[in-house]
């Protein structure tokens, strides 16, 4: 191959990288907005559609059993879930947890799940070779797991691409005390 077209190979996919980055940056799920609809297939074989949240936060978690630094997260997932559980806040809203686990294949997500008692009703798993192959995870400009994000009882993003830290702090500032 020729220097002249090797050169217009590499800038073409320059040009196709940059753009997939500005797509997902630009049309990415991000505070403020609208948090795009969602319905998917849960573990339960139920469907479950963020609709079903409204009037409650949702903590909306991306992970899955390869990443090591989703593992590591996974016991501060499991004590915000025991936390607020019992929770109230503003005009009664509950805090709604959904867990998306992006596997490659097999089940290891089960194994995790199991192993740290998953307790709440909406966990879901997708299996793609890649993440940018997930329909919900580009909705949400998901690039990188773990992504977390805190949607309001409004549907509203509040938080994106945030820490379990920042989350607490949010929802312990709306915590009804006397319940």
């Amino acid at each position: 191959m020729s220097q002249k077209k090797i050169t217009i190979l590499g800038v073409a996919v320059l040009v196709i990288f940059v753009s997939f980055y500005y797509y997902f940056v630009f049309n990415s799920a991000v505070q403020g907005n609208k948090a795009p609809d969602f319905t998917i297939n849960l573990i339960n074989e139920s469907k479950y559609s963020l609709t079903q949240s409204e009037g409650n936060y949702v903590l909306l978690d991306f992970w899955a059993s390869w990443c090591s630094p989703c593992l590591r997260e996974i016991p501060t997932l499991i004590k915000v879930s025991e936390k607020y559980k019992s929770s109230y806040f503003e005009n009664r809203s509950q805090l709604d947890i959904v867990t998306v686990a992006l596997e490659k294949r097999g089940e290891n997500w089960k194994k995790v799940a199991l192993k740290f008692k998953f307790n709440w009703d909406y966990q879901s798993v997708e299996y793609h070779n890649f993440i940018l192959n997930s329909t919900l995870a580009n909705q949400y400009g998901v690039l990188e797991i773990p992504s977390k994000f805190l949607i309001g009882p409004n549907g509203n993003i509040i938080l994106s691409k945030t820490s379990f830290l920042e989350i607490e702090q949010y929802l312990d500032q709306r915590i009804i005390k006397n319940q």
